[in-house]
């Protein structure tokens, strides 16, 4: 038995190997396969050229293909690497259909009235065929009742016609005011659709959006009423005084996200690139849903 030494490196990690030179380029593979990850289809042997490139060569013995003493690079994806790259892409592939699903079907949102008042909001929309709906219609409905928003919308006297879910996949933006509250749509979801953001977090965009009631471009007038809305959304809400910002995640049900509301007030919302339409993140703001707000 002639016994061949060699080593391969894959990624930076180089093994020797001491094989029978009469085993086959597939025997090697398989070995390969125990020691990196990397499945026998998903490897490319590299040595002066690709070995057993040929269709035949994993039948051809090693002898033959790999002089001794040679080092070999390998190169090829872990087959767990391979299997969660592939599930993220089902994810990415789904939040696509599903996001597409809601722009050809924004005029069948699920929509809720809520009590009359003269300031405030009209109706709620939130996104159809994603899960937690009604966590989601629960974070709208929170959001107008909360004690702060409620009195913002007195002493400003604003009326918002729509508050909206805005999907994910818009991922620079967090909001946007649409003609200065005849829409203002809210990212309530986390990326993966599994849970929400932090009601903080989100009841701070909601301050940035209603600023846009009164100011469309994001200079320091818009700035400085930014900023008293944030100080009267504290103020306005006697229930809170006294409390820390955040509060605990519920028990069951959907996940919440935790509170990242001063990152949130200094990175983004006076400090991120901006645009009239929306609270954006960075970059150009994307093309906004269609107005389809009068459907029934």
């Amino acid at each position: 038995m002639s016994v061949l030494v060699f080593s391969v490196s894959h990624r930076g990690n180089a093994v020797q190997f001491s094989v029978d030179g009469a085993q086959t380029l597939g025997d090697l593979r398989q070995r390969l396969a125990q020691q990196f990850g990397v499945a026998p289809k998903q490897q490319r042997l590299l040595l002066k050229g690709e070995v057993g490139a040929s269709p035949a060569g994993d039948n051809m013995p090693i002898s033959s293909l790999i002089p001794a003493n040679s080092r070999i690079v390998l190169i090829g994806t872990p087959a767990a690497e391979l299997a969660a790259y592939l599930k993220g892409n089902e994810r990415r592939e789904e939040g696509r259909s599903n996001y597409e699903k809601y722009r050809a079907t924004t005029v069948s949102q699920t929509r809720e009235p809520i009590e009359y008042s003269e300031y405030g909001f009209l109706k709620f929309e939130t996104l159809p065929g994603l899960v937690h709906q009604a966590s989601a219609l629960a974070m709208l409905r929170r959001l107008a009742r909360d004690e702060g928003v409620r009195g913002i919308m007195r002493k400003r006297q604003y009326s918002v016609g729509v508050l909206r879910e805005l999907h994910p996949n818009e991922r620079t933006i967090l909001g946007y005011n649409r003609n200065r509250g005849q829409v203002i749509a809210l990212r309530l979801r986390t990326d993966d659709l599994e849970g929400f953001r932090d009601y903080d977090d989100v009841r701070k965009v909601l301050m940035h959006e209603l600023a846009h009631m009164v100011w469309d471009e994001h200079d320091e007038r818009f700035h400085k009423l930014n900023r008293e809305l944030c100080q009267e959304l504290d103020e306005l809400d006697w229930t809170r005084r006294g409390q820390t910002v955040g509060g605990g995640a519920p028990s069951s049900g959907p996940r919440f996200q935790q509170s990242t509301v001063e990152e949130a007030a200094s990175a983004h919302i006076d400090g991120g690139a901006l645009t009239s339409k929306g609270f954006v993140l960075g970059g150009t703001a994307p093309q906004l849903p269609p107005d389809n707000d009068t459907a029934a």
